[in-house]
C-alpha cells in the first residue's frame, strides 16, 4: 500500500491505521505487550517504508512505551508490590478517574524508581478529578512525576516537602505545569534545597500563567539567602489573590524586606498571613515592616519568630498597633494585624526585655484586640488604656461633655467585668486595689481638666465668653 501512489493524507491515514491495527494484535497474543516491542517495531519497520521514514518506532524512549501499553493487571502488580493495600486501590482508581478519589498523599515512596514515577505522572496526566498532590519523601526522583503532571489541569494543591529540587531538570520539568494549570491554588515548597537559580526558574513560571489563581506559596526551609528577589515580588505584586506567603528560614533579610515592603503598602494586595521566621531581620528591617503596614488592612498574621536581630524593632511593632501619643495617633493605629507570632515564653520574655513589663502587655493585649471586627470597639479600648497609662488625658480633649460622663461611667463603674476591662491590660491581671487606684486617678484627671464637669452644667455651651456670663 505505501508503495501505490497515493495522496499524503491517504498515506497518513493508512499509516496510522496499521500502526493501530498491528498494535491490537500484539495486546491480543500476549499478556506481557512489551514482549511484542522488539517484533512491532522489526515489522513495522520493514513492511512501511513511510513509518521507516518518518516515524521510526526504534527511536521512542521504552519507558514511553512501556507507559502505554501498560494494562491495568499490571498496574495492579506494580503499584501493590511498592505501597500499601489502601494507597495501592487509590491509585488505580485515580486511573479509572474516579470522582470521588480528591487527594493524593506519598509520604514514604522508598523503592520507587524512575520509570515507577513516570508511570504516576502518566496516570496523573489523564485525571480529571484529583485535587491535591502532596508528596513528602527525601531526595526523591520526581522528574518522571513532574514531565507528566505538565498535562494536569485538575491539580488545586501541590506540596512538595524534603524533596531535592536543586537540580533545574526537576524544576524545569515543573514550570508547563505551575505555568499552564488554570486550577492550581496552592504551591508548598518547602525544604526542597531551592537555590537562587531554582527561584529565577520559580519566578519567571509564576510570571507566565495566564491566570491569577494563586492563593497560597510556601518556600520556607529553602535556605537561598537574602538574594535579589525582584522576580518573585513583581509575581506578587502584581497576584490579587494570594492570601498565603512563607518564607521561614530562607535566609530572608534587609535585602528582602525592602522589597516586601512594596508588596504590603500595595493597596491592592490580599495578602493576610506572612511567615518570616528563622530569618536574619534586624531592627531597621522590623521598622521598615511596620512602617509599610501603618495603612494596610489585609495582613493579620506577622510571623517574626527566631529573628534574634530584632529588640528596638519591638517598639515600632507596639507603636504601629497601638500609637498612645494621642488620641488622633490611636485612631491612626493598625487595627487589623493580630498575630506576630511571639507565643512561647521564650518569646514572650525577648519582648518583655526590650519593651519592659507594661508595654509588652500592652502589645500583646493591642494584638489580641484587634481579632474584633469591631473597630469602633477596638479603638475605644485603646484610647482608655492610653489614658489610664498616663499617655494623654482626655480631659484636655474636645470630646463632647455627654460622651465625656459616659467615658467617666465607664472608667468608674466597677460593677462588672467588662467596664474594669476597659482599663486592664496586664496579663497576669493586676491587683483588684492597683485597678482601684488606676481607676480613681482616671477619673480625677479628667475632673480635674474640666471645669464644665466640675460645675454639673452638662448643657454648658462651648463658648468660653458665654460661659464666663453664665457663671456670673
Amino acid at each position: 500500500g505505501c508503495h501505490r501512489k497515493e495522496t499524503p493524507s491517504q498515506l497518513l491515514l493508512w499509516t496510522v491505521s496499521y500502526h493501530y491495527i498491528f498494535a491490537k494484535t500484539c495486546l491480543a497474543r500476549s499478556t506481557s505487550p512489551e514482549h511484542s516491542l522488539p517484533t512491532y517495531r522489526r515489522t513495522i519497520n520493514r513492511t512501511c517504508p513511510l513509518s521507516r521514514t518518518h516515524t521510526t518506532m526504534a527511536n521512542f524512549d521504552q519507558a514511553s512505551h512501556s507507559s502505554a501499553f501498560r494494562t491495568s493487571d499490571d498496574d495492579a502488580s506494580l503499584f501493590r508490590t511498592l505501597c500499601n493495600r489502601e494507597l495501592a486501590s487509590r491509585i488505580l482508581r485515580i486511573k479509572r478517574n474516579d470522582p470521588k478519589v480528591k487527594s493524593l498523599l506519598l509520604t514514604s515512596a522508598y523503592g520507587w524508581n524512575e520509570s515507577t514515577w513516570r508511570r504516576l505522572g502518566c496516570i496523573l496526566r489523564q485525571n480529571t478529578s484529583v485535587e491535591e498532590l502532596i508528596l513528602s519523601g527525601s531526595n526523591l526522583d520526581v522528574s518522571g512525576l513532574c514531565v507528566g503532571l505538565q498535562h494536569n489541569r485538575c491539580i488545586r494543591k501541590l506540596v512538595f516537602g524534603r524533596i531535592d529540587l536543586q537540580d533545574s531538570e526537576q524544576m524545569n520539568n515543573l514550570v508547563p505545569f505551575l505555568t499552564s494549570n488554570p486550577s492550581l491554588k496552592e504551591v508548598s515548597l518547602y525544604t526542597c534545597k531551592i537555590g537562587p537559580a531554582d527561584i529565577n526558574i520559580l519566578s519567571n513560571a509564576l510570571m507566565n500563567r495566564s491566570e491569577d489563581t494563586l492563593e497560597k506559596l510556601d518556600l520556607s526551609n529553602n535556605h537561598f539567602g537574602d538574594i535579589d528577589l525582584d522576580k518573585l515580588f513583581l509575581v506578587l505584586n502584581r497576584n490579587k489573590k494570594m492570601t498565603r506567603l512563607d518564607l521561614s528560614r530562607t535566609g530572608f533579610g534587609l535585602r528582602g524586606c525592602t522589597l516586601l515592603a512594596k508588596l504590603l503598602e500595595n493597596q491592592e494586595s490580599s495578602l493576610e498571613r506572612l511567615s518570616l521566621s528563622g530569618n536574619s531581620i534586624n531592627d531597621e528591617s522590623a521598622i521598615i515592616l511596620a512602617e509599610s503596614l501603618t495603612k494596610n488592612t489585609k495582613l493579620k498574621r506577622l510571623y517574626l519568630d527566631g529573628n534574634d536581630g530584632v529588640t528596638k524593632g519591638w517598639l515600632a511593632i507596639l507603636q504601629l498597633v497601638c500609637n498612645c501619643s494621642s488620641i488622633n495617633d490611636v485612631m491612626k493605629s493598625n487595627h487589623t494585624l493580630h498575630s506576630v507570632g511571639m507565643q512561647f515564653a521564650n518569646d514572650m520574655k525577648k519582648v518583655e526585655h526590650v519593651l519592659g513589663v507594661d508595654d509588652a502587655n500592652l502589645l500583646y493585649a493591642s494584638l489580641d484586640l484587634n481579632e474584633s471586627e469591631d473597630n469602633m470597639w477596638v479603638v475605644r479600648r485603646k484610647i482608655l488604656w492610653s489614658h489610664a497609662r498616663g499617655n494623654f488625658n482626655l480631659g484636655d480633649s474636645s470630646i463632647a461633655t455627654g460622651a465625656m460622663t459616659r467615658i467617666l461611667a465607664w472608667i468608674g463603674n466597677d460593677s462588672n467585668e467588662t467596664n474594669a476591662n476597659l482599663i486592664q491590660y496586664n496579663n497576669p491581671p493586676l491587683p483588684e486595689a492597683e485597678i482601684d487606684a488606676v481607676r480613681l486617678d482616671s477619673v480625677y484627671r479628667i475632673l480635674r481638666s474640666s471645669t464644665i464637669l466640675l460645675n454639673g452644667n452638662d448643657n454648658a455651651p462651648n463658648n468660653d465668653l458665654e460661659a464666663r456670663q453664665n457663671r456670673k
